[in-house]
This record gives C-alpha cells, sequence and structure tokens, in this order.
C-alpha cells in the first residue's frame, strides 16, 4: 500500500494508518539523518571497526530520527498534505531535513566546527549581541554571506551567562554588580528595541498569512521557525527564486505601512526625546523650553497609546 493510500485511509478516521506510515517512512527517516549528519561532519566510524559507526555517530543519528519521527507524525496530524501538490515523501523531505538541521544546530553545531570557524561564530555573535549591527553589516564587516551569518548567530555556543557569577540571594541587575558603568546596552535602548519590535509586529500581522509564512520562516521571526528557501519552496510548491521575490514583496508592504504607523511615531517620538531639535526662528522662550515641549509629547504618545 502506497504512502497516498495509508494517508487517505487516515483522514478517513483509520488511526491504524499513522502507524503503518510511521513504520513505511524509517527508511527516509534514517537516510535523512545520514545526510544532516554529514553535512555537518558528524558521520564517524569505529576505530576498531571500520564498516561500523562509532558510538559518537550512533547516538546522534538515533537523535535525529527521533526529531524526524516527531515531525512526520506532526505533519501528518497537521493534516496539510495534499496528494494532488506532491509526493509524500517529497512534501517530507524539507520538513524532516529542517527540523533535524536546526537540532544539530542548536545542540551540537559548535562541536563540529574547526578553531578558525569557531572564531568566526564568536566574532559574529559579539557583533550582533553586543554592537547590536545586523547580519548584511556583519556580513560586510566580515567579508563572509549573509546566509553563514546568519547561522553563526544561531548556534548555541553555550556562553556562561552572567547569573551564574552572581549569589543566589542577589537580587539586584547582575550586569551592574559584574560591571558597572560598562553595560552594552542602557535599559532605554533595550526598552526601545522592545516596543520597536511590538510595533513592529502590529505591520507583521496585517500581511496576508501567506507574505507572513514566508517572511517569518526567512528571517526567523515573531514565532516562525527559520527554513531555507528551498524548505519554504517546497511547503508552497514555489520555486526558490519565486520565495525570494515573495519575501522581498512582503518587505516592501512592510515599507509602504510604515508611514503614519505607531511604529514611526514612537521612533520619531524617541529620536526628539534624545536629540531635540530646536525649532528655526528667534523666539527665545521656545528654543529655551523646547524640550519641555519633547517631553508633554512623548506623554501625550504615551496616554493615546492608553485609548
Amino acid at each position: 500500500m502506497t504512502n497516498e493510500q495509508l494517508i487517505r485511509q487516515y483522514y478517513d478516521g483509520d488511526e491504524a494508518a499513522l502507524e503503518k506510515l510511521y513504520h513505511k517512512n524509517l527508511g527516509l527517516i534514517r537516510g535523512i539523518a545520514k545526510e544532516t549528519a554529514e553535512a555537518f561532519n558528524c558521520l564517524t566510524t569505529d576505530s576498531h571497526h571500520p564498516n561500523q559507526f562509532s558510538a559518537y555517530t550512533k547516538t546522534i543519528l538515533d537523535d535525529l530520527c527521533g526529531e524526524g519521527v516527531l515531525e512526520l507524525l506532526t505533519r501528518i496530524q497537521s493534516r496539510e498534505y495534499d496528494e494532488n501538490r506532491a509526493a509524500l515523501t517529497t512534501y517530507l523531505y524539507p520538513h524532516l531535513k529542517g527540523r533535524m538541521t536546526r537540532w544539530l544546530e542548536q545542540n551540537i553545531g559548535c562541536m563540529a566546527l574547526s578553531k578558525d570557524e569557531m572564531t568566526a561564530v564568536r566574532q559574529t555573535q559579539r557583533l550582533y549581541h553586543v554592537a547590536w549591527k545586523d547580519t548584511g553589516e556583519i556580513a560586510e564587516e566580515l567579508g563572509i554571506p549573509e546566509a553563514r551569518v546568519s547561522r553563526y548567530v544561531r548556534y548555541n555556543t553555550h556562553f556562561l551567562g552572567v547569573h551564574d557569577l552572581v549569589p543566589k540571594d542577589y537580587d539586584g541587575d547582575p550586569y551592574e554588580r559584574l560591571m558597572p558603568g560598562m553595560l552594552s546596552v542602557s535599559a532605554e535602548q533595550a526598552v526601545y528595541c522592545k516596543v520597536c519590535i511590538e510595533l513592529l509586529r502590529e505591520l507583521f500581522d496585517a500581511l496576508p498569512k501567506k507574505d507572513r509564512d514566508i517572511l517569518g520562516k526567512t528571517c526567523g521571526v515573531f514565532g516562525y521557525p527559520e527554513a531555507t528557501l528551498k524548505e519554504i519552496g517546497m511547503y508552497h510548491m514555489m520555486k526558490e527564486s519565486a520565495v525570494e521575490k515573495a519575501k522581498n514583496r512582503a518587505v516592501e508592504k512592510l515599507r509602504e505601512s510604515y508611514p503614519g504607523s505607531r511604529l514611526q511615531v514612537w521612533r520619531t517620538v524617541h529620536r526628539m526625546m534624545r536629540r531635540p531639535i530646536p525649532p528655526p526662528g528667534e523666539d527665545r522662550e521656545l528654543r529655551r523650553n523646547f524640550p519641555q515641549y519633547v517631553r508633554a509629547l512623548a506623554e501625550v504618545y504615551g496616554v493615546l497609546n492608553k485609548l
């Protein structure tokens, strides 16, 4: 019985068909697991038995197969698959490969890197998390592709957190205790960025569902798991070039909705609060009291924001 026939049985209420699908596609899952592990240099053989995988590789493959099984069951139970659009294996491949790749990146990515590449990962993450540079700026500064920068940023490098370096009964800010006067970002800047993201989410949520899915997955933002153009294209039955164009159109829609939005108002008020530009003219009283007028504007915006 084919995968498609089993899918139809499951959709018709036959729960046993799900278990049959699972057993039928174990070979597909293991094949994708080997392919993904090889891309991360995790396929090693036993030194005493060259024809067998090492214990380390077997553990990795077992974990990847577990992730693959979970993704297979999730996709089938979501009932999103349409056999008129593609074969089941074609539909499942990018989803299984994507989940396994993300698992490796989050759990052992740094272990599979060379010394030079690990240095590049740490430099990339420092520029991203501390210097607040975007991926395009980092790619230009380091002379590497932006896609690689995005991958480096996602690596779980297990840096020691500052919360591990202060007493458990300490109630204050650990950053202030460890680095007084040397904070990488002020509280004001942190709040500003957080509000910007919240207001940008409003513009993002106003996009059509397909635009949100494509833009969210290409950037890995607003709850969407990051995916490659190939994975997104397989999901929407589009070519990679078409996915790229759709992403650019979605970004353009965001730009068009920005003028007059609450995000623009927030950024304008914040800029005026930080660098007030007195109005031209000879009205000395207005120029002298201009910072107070700016603060009043901010208060008015806060009141309007609650209505």
